[in-house]
């Protein structure tokens, strides 16, 4: 870029500025700056402002790594139309910053109810400047978007005030020029900045601590850590002065500050011979394109990389030999990409660098939308935008201390049980719903149901949903599951809240407090649907009619059965006596034995579960079933299981097809959508169905619609309002039941 233009101003004035931070790090860049600067410095909305000599601004403009643009505001008014927008550009003096042959161009944000459109207050603003020069010197200044001699910005703020501002950096500040290729989900430099500042790396480097990011893709975080405490070399700094034909610009204080050395986040530039700062991912294709960043940065003898899986490989030996150091990256846990690995795997790399890192910082970038809990304490969570998506970045300590030991969903309960007594939370409302309902349900107690919900979300305040269950051995049980919160409800208040609904349950119900469990419910995919959960195996056996079925209240997502659907089992069993049952996505198989028990010629359960083809097993084997060839569990992916068995021409009396609404498991080939696929789906059962069978299809999507052709093709009986118990019937959508039979 050309040089500035140079005046005779001796740089004493002061500048008002204002720089714009990467959004959620307004603090750390104005910290940043006081830092730069040694002067006040103050928080702003977007960022940090103050009032500075030009060398100050000139010196923030050269070294700060946070900041994302720096403004130099000329004019503010109140603005409600493209008229009066245009009014305030006019009556501004043109002339004073830049001359009729010079180029510019205009760059907007925000608007207000009349001016919506950012091109359009950018193009109005044009305007006025162009129409000026064109009526006072019969010339205009022509628009270069690409290299500009004055870059001119203006933000309108939703109560009409206008921001004209002169922009002295050249664009965003956070392009440094070193990266050839961002790799899959590239960091904004300045965004890695800030978060390098948040998770104290200042401090870290200050002591002599390293630097190490396990997936480090293509390098942002261990570049931007070496430039924080070496300092830009002198072609990023002089890279990003803007606006070089502004008339105000101080070009000897400007040449003064590159000449200079330049600042960084130490009091005095770090060591390379010392600086440890280290990364490794198992992408050789991410690692080409860091190397190519570093060795653009000048960093190729300061950062080193190497190729290894953080799950293969979590702490390299050079960074277990430092007392002191920061972890930090962009991790993909809880998104649901392929590649991502499960709970269970982040907890025990978690354990290896709690283990091998004892007293180093970490900070962890991820995805906001992660179904897991991060398995580490954090005392800081931070939420940011990367790539127009809000994630959350959460910091810590290595120590015992740090490893998250969440309470089993019956540990949890009697610590909730005891907070909610002594917390000043009422759930007064939600005791009083609790015992309306309980009322209404001895209608079902009488006719022999041991296994009923008490309450479903029925009062805004309290999202739970109460089941209760009846042992053979007498015993009653309460499962809370809470409905997961939106992220902006206070963590603090709905924990209370919970606390003090658990409380108020056990009172309006007569529950012993032993006797209750909670768990939160929150969608599931991929193994997660049926893996474990916890380890506090509390299993108890209820009946359901004439047959006995295990549950587990505590270590899976559900205890394994759907008590919604007892009356769906009610009728599977009456179809099956006598007859051959398949039973599709059987979950625990509780409707295969339940036909079995009523004398069922043969039953067929296909799932891809181990767990729950497990829990199938032992079901029918405590009620003296033995699982052999008139009793079959089956483990497969059931579309690829109904294709074979189209073509073995197999046949059965009754299908019981009950698929999940959606499942991606690693396990299977392709995902499944029942509103998608339900047509192909029955059509596959319909061709194992004998001349006179029976399918019944089942399932839980909400708005779930049937398609016309398959009304069309078959004999299709709706049963889902007869199929409902009525300790569902504030939910009636939830769920689609039919029956449906050849012509």
């Amino acid at each position: 870029m050309s040089d500035p233009v140079q005046d005779e101003s001796n740089g004493d004035s002061l500048w008002s500025f204002e720089a714009i931070a990467p959004p959620g790090l307004e603090t750390a860049l104005a910290e940043e700056l006081r830092h730069l600067t040694g002067e006040a410095i103050s928080d702003r909305p977007f960022g940090a402002s103050g009032d500075l000599p030009p060398a100050l601004v000139y010196q923030i403009l050269a070294d700060s790594l946070i900041a994302g643009r720096i403004y130099l505001p000329v004019a503010r008014g109140h603005v409600t139309t493209a008229d009066s927008l245009y009014a305030l550009v006019a009556g501004i003096d043109w002339s004073a910053h830049m001359s009729a042959g010079d180029t510019l161009s205009i760059s907007a944000t925000g608007g207000n109810a009349e001016l919506r459109h950012t091109g359009f207050i950018a193009t109005r603003i044009k305007d006025a400047i162009v129409d000026q020069f064109r009526d006072r010197e019969g010339q205009r200044p022509d628009v270069d978007t690409e290299h500009p001699g004055l870059r001119i910005h203006c933000h309108i703020q939703a109560q009409g005030e206008a921001i004209l501002s002169i922009e002295i950096s050249n664009g965003s500040l956070h392009r440094r020029g070193y990266r050839t290729d961002g790799g899959e989900a590239p960091l904004r430099e300045n965004l890695a900045a800030g978060l390098l500042w948040r998770a104290r790396w200042p401090q870290v480097a200050a002591a002599g601590g390293s630097l190490f990011d396990p997936m480090c893709g293509s390098g942002t975080f261990l570049i931007e850590a070496a430039l924080a405490v070496l300092g830009q070399p002198a072609s990023m700094r002089r890279q990003r002065l803007g606006s070089p034909a502004w008339k105000g610009q101080a070009g000897h204080v400007w040449k003064d500050v590159l000449d200079a050395e330049p600042r960084c986040w130490l009091d005095a530039p770090a060591s390379r011979q010392t600086l440890t700062i280290y990364g490794q991912d198992r992408d050789p294709l991410q690692l080409a394109a860091a190397h190519a960043n570093i060795e653009r940065a000048g960093l190729g003898e300061t950062v080193e990389i190497h190729h290894a899986d953080s799950f293969a490989s979590p702490c390299p030996a050079d960074t277990q030999r430092r007392e002191q150091g920061l972890l930090i990256s962009n991790v993909p846990f809880g998104q649901r990409v392929e590649d991502t690995h499960e709970a269970d795997e982040w907890a025990a790399l978690c354990t290896q660098w709690v283990r091998c890192l004892p007293g180093w910082y970490w900070g962890i970038l991820r995805s906001a939308e992660g179904e897991s809990v991060w398995p580490l304490r954090f005392d800081k969570r931070l939420a940011v935008i990367h790539g127009g998506v809000e994630v959350e970045f959460l910091r810590g300590q290595f120590s015992d201390k740090s490893l998250r030991r969440p309470a089993g969903p019956h540990a949890l309960a009697q610590r909730l049980i005891a907070q909610g007594r002594e917390g000043e939370q009422s759930a007064d409302d939600f005791a009083n719903r609790l015992k309306k309902n309980w009322k209404q349900r001895q209608s079902l107690l009488k006719q022999g149901d041991t296994a009923l919900r008490i309450y479903d979300a029925d009062l805004p305040d309290f999202k739970l949903a109460v089941d209760w269950y009846l042992t053979e051995d007498g015993e009653a049980w309460l499962d809370i599951q809470e409905y997961q919160a939106p992220k902006q409800i206070d963590p603090q208040k709905a924990r209370a809240r919970l606390a003090a609904a658990t409380a108020a349950a056990v009172e309006a119900l007569s529950v012993e407090p032993e006797h209750v469990v909670v768990r939160q419910r929150a969608r599931q995919s991929g193994r997660q649907q049926y893996g474990r959960m916890g380890a506090e195996g509390i299993e108890r056996v209820i009946r359901e009619r004439d047959t006995r079925l295990l549950i587990n209240l505590t270590d899976y997502l559900d205890v394994g059965l759907y008590i919604d659907h007892r009356l769906v089992r009610d009728r599977v069993a009456e179809l099956a006596r006598g007859r051959r049952l398949l039973n599709l996505f059987c979950y625990t198989a509780s409707a295969s034995v339940r036909a079995a028990v009523a004398g069922a010629k043969s039953t067929c359960s296909v799932d891809l579960s181990n767990t729950y083809l497990d829990w199938a097993e032992r079901n029918f084997a405590i009620n003296g079933i033995k699982t052999d060839g008139t009793h079959r569990l089956v483990r497969a992916d059931v579309l690829r299981w109904l294709d074979d068995a189209v073509k073995t021409a197999a046949h059965y009396d009754v299908i019981f097809l009950d698929p999940p609404s959606f499942s991606n498991s690693k396990a299977m080939e392709d995902t499944l959508d029942i509103q998608r696929d339900h047509p192909a789906l029955i059509e596959s059962c319909m061709r194992l169905l004998s001349p006179d069978g029976v399918l019944v299809f089942s399932n839980n999507r909400k708005g779930f619609t049937l398609d016309p052709v398959m009304e069309n093709r078959f004999q299709v009986h709706d049963l889902s309002r007869k199929t409902l118990p009525k300790d569902f019937s504030r939910t009636p959508t939830r769920r689609y039941v039919c029956e449906i039979r050849r012509p």
